[in-house]
């Protein structure tokens, strides 16, 4: 069975067991690289349990063994809620393990359902602050939609 195409490219399998820290890395075109970090293994959002929470970084490389400084990086997007399948596939390698960035990019997520907007610990807000993300279970499908707009790349569709 083929993959669903992706701006996002293959890289590396990674089958391990992952872990709170893991630093782990997207490709993109033209060696443009984006580094995420895991942030809880046990997350949840939208009624859905033991969702892998990640940041990404607002930071674009164009070396892949590139080491970031996390403490000097504001996020990219607001924190997603992913499952494992894009480490499996290959999309997003683990590269190092630090400890969790403090950030300080504001975000909220929007629960979709219920029309309304949440903070961190989904908790109801009256309005949005910062960066909006969905408040629910995403992949790395929706990973790659969100940082190839950001990265002004062409969105692939379905087909």
């Amino acid at each position: 069975m083929a993959l669903p195409e992706t701006n996002m490219e293959v890289q590396k399998t990674y089958r391990k067991k992952l872990k709170v820290g893991d630093l782990f890395r997207l490709k993109y075109p033209d060696n443009r690289y984006v580094f995420g970090q895991i942030v809880s293994l046990t997350g949840k959002a939208g009624g859905f349990e033991n969702c892998i929470k990640v940041y990404v970084f607002d930071a674009v490389f164009s070396e892949s063994d590139k080491v970031i400084d996390l403490t000097s990086n504001e996020l990219m997007l607001a924190p997603l809620f992913i499952n494992r399948l894009g480490f499996s596939r290959g999309y997003m390698p683990v590269v190092d393990n630090k400890p969790v960035v403090q950030i300080s990019t504001k975000y909220c997520y929007f629960d979709v359902l219920f029309k309304k907007y949440l903070n961190a610990d989904g908790d109801e807000i009256p309005n949005a602050k910062g960066l909006v993300g969905i408040w629910g279970l995403s992949n790395y499908l929706v990973l790659d939609e969100l940082v190839s707009e950001k990265l002004d790349i062409p969105i692939i569709e379905a087909s």
